[in-house]
Order: C-alpha cells, then sequence, then structure tokens
C-alpha cells in the first residue's frame, strides 16, 4: 500500500483503495458506518467532510494529502499495537530537574542557556530574563528533527511565546490542532498542549483523569512562572489546546500501512 494509499480520491472512485478509506472511516467517526464496497458515493463523501471539520482542515469531501496526513494521526488511538513514539517527550525527559537562578535568568546553566538560545529574542542584548516554557518546547522540537527521519522536513519553531507557537508556527506547519474533548483525537504521548493559563508543554502519557506533562518554567505547584523543567499531572479541562506534529511522508505512510495491516 504505502504511496499508493495516499493517492487523492473523490466521489466517483472506485476500488480496493477506496475500500480501505471507508475501513479507516468506520473506525475512527463512531457516528457513520460505510460498507467497505470500494465505492466513493455520497456517503462517502459526507463521512469524509465530517471528519475533515473534526480535524480543522478544509471540508470539501476530497481525501488529498492533508486529510491523509489527518486520518494517520487520528489511527495513532485505534491500534491496537502502538506505533512508536516520536520522542519528544523522551527528548523533554533528559532536562528534568534544571533549574534557572530565578528572574527567568540562565545563571551558569548549559543546560539553560540551550533552552534560552531555542529562540529568537533577545532583550536589551541578553537572551534570556522572560518566561521559558515556550522555548523549552521548542528546543525539544529542534532536537526531534535533527534526529528523526519522520520529522526531517518539518521546519522547527523558534518561539517565545506560546499564542506564537500556537496561532502562527503551530498552524503554518500544517500541525494536527484538537480540542482535549475531541470525539476524534484522543491526547497522545508526544503530543504538545497548550493550557489556558498561556502555559505549554509536553504529554508524556495520559488517561481519563489525568495528562502527564513535561514541562519548562514551572515548579511544585504548577505555576508558569516557576523555575525548572518538572513532570506535572494536569486536568484536561486546563487544557486549550493539543497539538500533533506533521510527519514527513515516510511516517505517515508508515502509519497507514500498519492500520491497513490491522484491518
Amino acid at each position: 500500500m504505502l504511496m499508493a494509499l495516499r493517492i487523492t480520491l473523490r466521489k466517483g472512485d472506485k476500488g480496493k483503495f477506496v475500500s480501505e478509506l471507508q475501513k479507516l472511516l468506520n473506525k475512527i467517526l463512531a457516528s457513520r458506518k460505510l460498507t467497505a464496497d470500494g465505492d466513493f458515493g455520497e456517503n462517502t463523501r459526507k463521512a469524509v467532510i465530517d471528519f475533515q471539520k473534526s480535524a480543522n482542515i478544509k471540508a470539501d469531501g476530497i481525501v488529498g494529502n492533508r486529510t491523509w496526513v489527518a486520518l494517520a494521526n487520528a489511527a495513532t488511538h485505534i491500534m491496537t499495537a502502538p506505533m512508536q513514539p516520536n520522542g519528544l517527550s523522551s527528548i523533554a525527559e533528559k532536562y528534568i530537574g534544571v533549574k534557572e537562578t530565578g528572574n527567568n535568568l540562565a545563571g551558569s546553566s548549559k543546560q539553560m542557556l540551550e533552552i534560552f538560545k531555542a529562540d529568537d529574542l533577545v532583550i536589551n542584548g541578553k537572551t534570556d530574563g522572560y518566561p521559558w516554557c515556550a522555548a523549552f518546547v521548542s528546543l525539544c522540537v529542534q532536537k526531534l528533527c535533527k534526529s528523526s527521519v519522520f520529522y526531517s522536513s518539518l521546519v522547527p519553531p523558534r518561539e517565545p511565546s506560546v499564542n506564537n507557537f500556537l496561532n502562527s508556527w503551530a498552524k503554518n506547519s500544517n500541525c494536527l490542532i484538537f480540542k482535549p474533548d475531541s470525539k476524534v483525537f484522543t491526547i497522545t504521548k508526544d503530543d504538545i498542549v497548550v493550557f489556558t493559563f498561556s502555559h505549554i508543554g509536553i504529554v508524556e502519557s495520559s488517561n481519563d483523569t489525568f495528562v502527564t506533562t513535561i514541562e519548562g518554567n514551572t515548579n511544585d505547584a504548577g505555576s508558569r512562572e516557576g523555575i525548572t523543567v518538572a513532570r506535572k499531572q494536569r486536568r484536561p479541562s486546563i487544557i486549550r489546546s493539543v497539538i500533533r506534529l506533521p510527519m514527513d511522508g515516510v511516517g505517515i505512510d508508515r502509519k497507514l500501512n500498519d492500520y491497513v495491516q490491522y484491518c
């Protein structure tokens, strides 16, 4: 299957690739059940539109590359054998315990200086002295892009601002963005979460009650104005948006191929 599975499909198309699409939509969408007959008819078009709306992408009923990417991301939580995680939380874990000296200053810490240099903000000739949770996540994504073939073409963020990370970088980079109460997508290890109080972190694990994250610029109380990188347990109710990084073609193809074998 692989690359062939991602050919553009639209109403009127027929064949095995349409059948695989219908099976995938049946697994993802609880509201619609399609007959996997390989005939892209009106019911399949409506199901595609429903999915596209849930993924915040153009709802035209045509399955192009952007829709295949979203389908691959949605398939993550329906696999019996989970896909290999992208490693973002493993990168973040190495920084747990790293501390600033106070007042958002790096001091002599090489790791703190590395975090502050991961964005482009300079204040009075200095790279530190401001909240750094977004810089920490930016650094982790930068390291991921250098180490993983699945993300080698992604231009990583260099954002000191949580708002810009979400509304500028993530949106312009074709990241999947969804709400924590989505009926289609579930919060998964290595996702990035933006909180309701202008703070950001990386997901290490999640269940129905808590999301375990690794965050910079926090503390024991879970503040966005802390002094360290720490592991936190958060309620989904305080999460504003979830960001899932867009994979290169090789990663998308592997996910879709594994799903087809699973079916």
